[in-house]
């Protein structure tokens, strides 16, 4: 159904006539049945309904049967997510039986990405990643409903933990998740890295990679700094990262919401996007071609590793992800999800008018990277 190589080579014309799938990761719909959408539909007894709503911050999972492209479940549901599990909106995890996995997985979330009104970031988000060469989740996009009720524009986004890994044969090794917008990459004024940084591997309570990397950063001249680090991080994949995150201000995913992984203790981190609902909104320190300085100043301070995030950056702008392509992103999202949106009680808008303000925000940014490309000379 899927390919599973981050790699992505596919023609953007067939990328999008497979419905946006080979190409950014994302899932095809199997038939469109609710709203123009694969339709989600959840039920559960009035009991289990009020466990589940009497339960909101504990996440307690209570029994439901699910229907999911033409299949039925019993699975455990709970509510999930950090700040968003406040809102009305919530996202919820879907627990899977253990010999009736779904797309290789136990767990799945159903996001409900409620800092994104227009509906367009999770997908344009992890195309963007999927196209610069990251390894990215898969992403669909749905219509959800509770004992029959509508609760809006969903998205199926494959976790990234151990099945992630199997399915693309890897194993799990390392995983820290960065995380509660703390994710620091410096031990300036005394900085833990617990406080930002749970470890999801198979050694939950060892640090001391991720704390011999931070060293590094700290301790390197910036001449220096490419020798020493290069056994650690593999920074061809973490300038691509920064520059995907430039250009799409994914402000958010500097001091939180990525995932560093190896699969050997020997192997360099890696890094995986997650949680892309915040795109294109203008940080007053986070909005820059530096993006986060806590995330990239050390990096950049390295000639060849600023030279090469400005060569990715041109790369990016004038073939990989030019305006063009993301356009036709863009314009094929908004005819997919139009209808979910509309009628989305917590979002509503129209998906064509946000498509058409998402193009002309990316040119004036787009432009603006421009101008800056020799702050990085």
């Amino acid at each position: 159904m899927v390919k599973k190589s981050a790699k992505i080579c596919c023609p953007l014309a067939a990328c999008l006539a497979l419905a946006l799938a080979g190409c950014s990761k994302i899932v095809a719909p199997v038939e469109a049945d609710g709203l123009g959408l694969p339709k989600v539909e959840l039920r559960l007894t009035s009991e289990d309904y009020g466990t589940l709503n009497s339960n909101v911050y504990a996440r307690l999972p209570v029994p439901a049967e699910l229907q999911l492209e033409g299949r039925r479940w019993k699975i455990k549901v709970r509510y999930s997510g950090q700040t968003s599990i406040n809102n009305t909106k919530k996202s919820v995890t879907l627990e899977f039986p253990e010999e009736r996995r779904f797309r290789g997985h136990r767990y799945y979330v159903l996001s409900a990405q409620s800092g994104d009104p227009t509906g367009f970031n999770p997908i344009i988000g992890f195309h963007a990643f999927a196209q610069a060469g990251l390894q990215t989740p898969e992403v669909q996009p749905v219509t959800f409903y509770v004992n029959g009720e509508y609760w809006g524009l969903y998205f199926l986004i494959e976790p990234i933990d151990e099945d992630f890994f199997a399915r693309r044969g890897q194993r799990l090794g390392t995983l820290y998740e960065a995380t509660r917008a703390n994710a620091l990459l410096s031990f300036a004024n005394g900085y833990d890295v617990r406080m930002g940084f749970e470890n999801k591997g198979e050694r939950e309570d060892y640090f001391g990679d991720l704390e011999k990397t931070i060293r590094v950063l700290d301790e390197s001249q910036p001449q220096e700094l490419p020798a020493r680090l290069a056994p650690l991080v593999d920074a061809e994949n973490w300038l691509r990262y920064l520059a995907v995150s430039v250009l799409l201000h994914n402000f958010d995913g500097y001091i939180n919401n990525y995932r560093l992984h190896k699969s050997r203790p020997e192997d360099p981190f890696r890094i995986l996007p997650w949680d892309v609902d915040h795109l294109l909104e203008m940080h007053p320190t986070r909005s820059s071609i530096f993006g986060e300085p806590k995330f990239s100043e050390r990096l950049l301070r390295a000639p060849e590793y600023r030279r090469r995030y400005r060569a990715i950056l041109l790369e990016l702008m004038d073939e990989t992800l030019r305006v063009e392509h993301l356009d036709a992103v863009l314009d094929e999202t908004a005819a997919q999800i139009a209808q979910a949106l509309a009628h989305d009680r917590f979002l509503g808008g129209d998906a064509h008018a946000n498509a058409a303000r998402r193009k002309e925000s990316l040119r004036q940014w787009y432009a603006k990277i421009r101008a800056d490309l020799v702050l990085l000379e």
